[in-house]
C-alpha cells in the first residue's frame, strides 16, 4: 500500500490526481501575487523548523495547497502547524471552490510524515475558527486535547488511520 492524495473537481465531482512536494521559494512568491489568505513568506511560515510542502494538481502542476509541518519527537507526533488552499478553492475567500478535499489530503500527508518518523500516525493541530475546529473534529475524528485551548486538536489511532486510508492504494 503507498499513499495517493487526490481532491475533487466541484464542477465534475471527479477524484483528481494531486502530488504533494517540497514547496520552493518561487511557491511561496505565488501567495502573494495570487493573492492568497496569507503570505508563506511571513517570519512564522519561513521558519527554518517547520518542513514545508506544495499540493499540486498531478497532470497541470496546478499549486492548490501548503501545508507547514513540525517534527515533535518530544511529543511523538507531527505538528501541522499551517495548512491552506489556493484562493480558488479556500472557503474563506470563495463561494464556488473549484477543488474540495485539499485540507483532508494535507492533514493525511501529516500522518504520512508521523508513520515515516515513527509515531504511528498522530498529528497535532489548531483548528482557526469555531467551524474548522467542528470540521476537524466531525470529519477527521479529531479529539480536543487541551483545557486551556478548546481549538487544540488530535488525529491519533483509529481516526488518524481512517483518514490515511482514504488516500492508500495497492501497489
Amino acid at each position: 500500500m503507498q499513499p495517493v492524495y487526490y481532491v475533487i473537481d466541484t464542477a465534475t465531482r471527479t477524484q483528481v490526481p494531486a502530488t504533494v512536494r517540497p514547496a520552493t521559494q518561487n511557491d511561496f512568491l505565488k501567495t502573494e501575487v495570487e493573492q492568497w489568505q496569507t503570505s508563506w513568506l511571513s517570519k512564522f511560515i519561513q521558519e527554518d523548523t517547520l518542513e514545508k510542502y506544495a499540493l499540486e494538481i498531478s497532470g497541470t502542476q496546478e499549486l492548490i495547497g501548503f501545508g507547514a509541518y513540525r517534527d515533535v519527537p518530544d511529543g511523538i507526533l507531527v505538528a501541522v502547524e499551517y495548512i491552506e488552499s489556493a484562493p480558488n478553492s479556500n472557503p474563506t475567500l470563495t463561494c464556488s471552490r473549484k477543488f474540495r478535499g485539499i485540507g483532508a489530503a494535507l492533514l493525511a500527508f501529516g500522518i504520512q510524515l508521523s508513520i515515516d518518523y515513527g509515531y504511528g500516525g498522530t498529528i497535532y493541530l489548531k483548528a482557526k475558527t469555531s467551524r474548522l475546529r467542528e470540521h476537524y473534529i466531525q470529519d477527521f475524528g479529531a479529539i480536543p486535547f487541551s483545557h486551556v485551548d478548546p481549538f487544540m486538536l488530535l488525529i491519533d489511532g483509529a481516526a488518524a488511520k481512517s483518514l490515511f486510508s482514504r488516500f492508500l492504494e495497492e501497489e
